[in-house]
């Protein structure tokens, strides 16, 4: 079979195990095949692209017949935005490919103990079977673990003793290969995106545990870390101890002590920059373009040229003035926008990641307050939450609250402002987020058709009349 036919076999999803084994050998051992399977992936990245932005209600604003576009302006960006994305899932597909192929070399033996389990959450086994019947002490073999909701979570014990924890929507491929000559496994944990905690005890010498990125490999002696990696960047965090990372991009490498983070990117090839994590703050606005995990990102002239044609359309402008006031607007570097939600299997959902906290933790207060602006175009209660990780690092737990239709609707939009102290953990518990460090924020409508948009979120810290 030739490769751009297994390449297609894969891609569709129908290829056999042998097809997929074929496929790995050609793309370890020829450059050639490489560059094609890239290739390929870029090219489905481009096409999905392409059909995520036909299908968007907020079209660019037609002017066939008075063009006043500068095409330059525009472009660029959509170029670069094209590129980024390509490498990125074609990143991801190669690591999907290597992290299937690993799952297959498991050896029956390899287990793994479950110690928690929150949330809806899917197991698929090494002889291929998927179960979404998970309880606590139930033992697995190596597979792939899927949460998939913004409010589940997992834990689990290695043998050794050493956990892993992960939340919120996070996909994980876990193997245990035995060594050559040796009674000792070596533990790999490929994360194909989500928030992953650890602590590690000390590894068998020569056989350090491997944790692996779409744009990341981390070796691991015996430490305590945060992972968070999404399709083109990871961010490591370390609590105790050292990890190794090496950049995927580049293959340039740093170690990264205690209290120190790390972001590596599939877009960044400059000096990968240690960060202290000493110290934190208590307030913080979100980046919307770079936090976003999961949503649209859509830049603020985008929503202009839909707002534009519709005061057209109204007859509160004419068409020269629109198209005037769009050609201004396009030709000002302005990086503002909002986040539009994106269809799941639980609803519409939104899902940031903020990059700011590798520098500065932010810290939960008694008075923080979560602040969101946004507009929603469906009735329905939207469910807000938090992630949380202790002080000094590792997965806390989540916490959420749910907002009435009466407070979000409405064409003007909303402003909510939630106490921390209102967002609450599991049922039937009293857990209060305060003290802990903000990881990640999400909002939810239990409606896969529902559409909304955030255009900004803020944590602040709002003493009370009391205090």
């Amino acid at each position: 079979m030739s490769l751009v036919e297994l390449i297609s076999r894969y891609e569709e999803g129908i290829a056999s195990p042998e097809e997929v084994a074929e496929l790995n050998h050609l793309l370890l051992n020829n450059k050639s095949s490489q560059d094609d399977f890239l290739l390929h992936a870029e090219l489905d990245a481009h096409l999905r692209l392409e059909a995520l932005s036909a299908s968007d209600d907020r079209e660019p604003l037609d002017l066939a017949e008075n063009q006043v576009m500068d095409p330059q302006s525009l472009s660029f960006r959509s170029s670069g935005s094209f590129a980024r994305f390509g490498w990125a899932v074609a990143a991801a597909v190669i690591f999907m490919v290597f992290g299937t192929l690993w799952l297959m070399r498991d050896p029956d033996e390899s287990v793994i103990t479950l110690t928690s389990v929150s949330g809806p959450v899917s197991w698929m086994g090494d002889k291929g079977q998927v179960t979404s019947d998970l309880s606590v002490g139930r033992k697995l073999n190596g597979g792939t673990m899927e949460l998939l909701s913004p409010s589940s979570s997992v834990e689990f014990a290695f043998n050794d003793k050493s956990v892993v924890k992960l939340a919120g929507l996070s996909a994980i491929t876990v193997t245990c290969n035995r060594a050559d000559g040796r009674s000792d496994s070596q533990k790999e944990l490929h994360l194909r995106h989500g928030q992953l905690s650890a602590s590690v005890t000390p590894q068998p010498e020569g056989l350090p545990l491997l944790v692996q990125t779409p744009s990341a490999e981390m070796t691991v002696l015996g430490t305590r870390f945060d992972v968070i990696s999404g399709l083109d960047a990871t961010r490591l965090s370390v609590n105790e101890g050292r990890v190794h990372l090496k950049r995927l991009l580049d293959g340039q490498e740093v170690e990264v002590p205690a209290r120190q983070s790390v972001m590596a990117t599939l877009e960044d090839d400059d000096a990968l920059l240690l960060r202290s994590r000493d110290s934190s703050v208590t307030e913080w606005s979100s980046d919307l373009r770079n936090d976003v995990f999961m949503g649209k990102w859509v830049p603020r002239i985008w929503s202009l040229a839909a707002d534009l044609k519709k005061a057209v359309a109204n007859q509160k402008m004419t068409r020269e003035d629109a198209a005037s006031f769009y050609k201004d607007a396009a030709n000002i570097d302005d990086s503002t926008g909002s986040v539009w939600s994106q269809p799941s299997k639980l609803g519409s959902i939104m899902v940031l990641s903020p990059r700011q906290l590798i520098e500065q933790p932010v810290h939960l207060e008694p008075t923080s307050q979560l602040v969101l602006h946004g507009r929603t175009y469906d009735k329905g209660p939207m469910q807000i939450g938090i992630s949380v990780n202790e002080a000094g690092g590792g997965f806390a737990g989540k916490f959420m609250t749910e907002v009435q239709a009466s407070q979000i609707a409405g064409e003007e939009g909303f402003l909510i402002s939630l106490p921390i102290t209102e967002l609450r953990g599991r049922i039937g518990t009293d857990r209060s987020p305060v003290g802990y460090e903000i990881s990640d924020i999400w909002c939810l409508i239990k409606n896969s058709a529902a559409k909304f948009e955030i255009i900004s979120v803020e944590l602040k810290d709002i003493p009370t009349a009391e205090d």
